[in-house]
């Protein structure tokens, strides 16, 4: 994991820091201590000691004590060092949850937001696609009427309005979305939804308000859009038709 390398390279660093810096203060204090004894030892009255054989344990203390005391703060600061890192790791285990052998891991937000998007398209044109085969509704949009009588529009504008109105049915169920008729007085009483209600007219200060129903609006009442296979150009509304004499 990232938070695990990034942690275990700075705590590695700062532990060795600290470490070596306790090292040095104590091997360096008490190599001072044991010089400053060599040099006062013989000036106290009643001790009878030879130089050399104060020297000895500023010697011994140089190429044995530091040495080894250094190597004892290496191998605890790797211990040290090792530890911090595996109780760091389980932490982060605990905290992050690992997915299972046969799951997939969970993709990021943004792949998430892209593929419902991409769905949300391809619902979009499937359903302009069945229009379009029940009801031939591109084909009634991309014709030039003003070469038409409006008898013949009314005619051919009955039958798609029937063959699309099959195809809405199938998949959505409306509803209005206010109860009170066109042309009747409704009253908007406060905390209504902005989105489901828009207001016209003279709005002036609060709500309650009294007004006319100009349109009921619509709300969907039941979706059951099909689940679209990933084989299919949803691009393409309606194939081409060749008919192969």
């Amino acid at each position: 994991m990232d938070i695990v390398k990034s942690y275990s390279a700075r705590s590695f660093f700062w532990i060795l820091f600290f470490m070596a810096l306790l090292c040095i203060l104590i091997d360096g204090a008490l190599y001072t201590a044991l010089d400053y004894l060599a040099l006062k030892l013989p000036e106290i009255q009643g001790i009878d000691m030879n130089l050399n054989d104060l020297r000895l344990p500023l010697e011994m203390t140089r190429q044995y004590f530091i040495p080894v005391s250094a190597a004892v703060f290496l191998f605890t600061s790797l211990l040290m060092w090792l530890c911090c890192r595996l109780s760091l790791a389980k932490l982060v285990k605990k905290q992050v949850p690992v997915p299972k052998a046969d799951e997939k891991p969970r993709p990021s937000d943004e792949a998430e937001k892209k593929e419902r998007e991409r769905s949300d398209q391809r619902l979009f044109l499937h359903m302009l696609s069945v229009l379009q085969r029940e009801g031939r509704l591109l084909d009634f949009f991309s014709e030039n009427l003003d070469e038409y009588e409006d008898e013949d529009i009314g005619a051919a504008v009955r039958d798609i309005h029937d063959k699309c109105k099959k195809v809405m049915g199938k998949y959505i169920e409306t509803e209005a979305v206010v109860d009170t008729e066109e042309e009747e007085k409704m009253t908007v009483e406060p905390g209504f939804d902005p989105n489901a209600i828009k207001l016209t007219g003279n709005v002036v200060g609060n709500p309650p308000f009294t007004g006319i129903v100009r349109h009921r609006g619509w709300k969907v009442k039941k979706l059951e859009m099909p689940t679209l296979s990933g084989t299919r150009d949803a691009k393409i509304i309606a194939p081409a038709e060749v008919e192969i004499e």
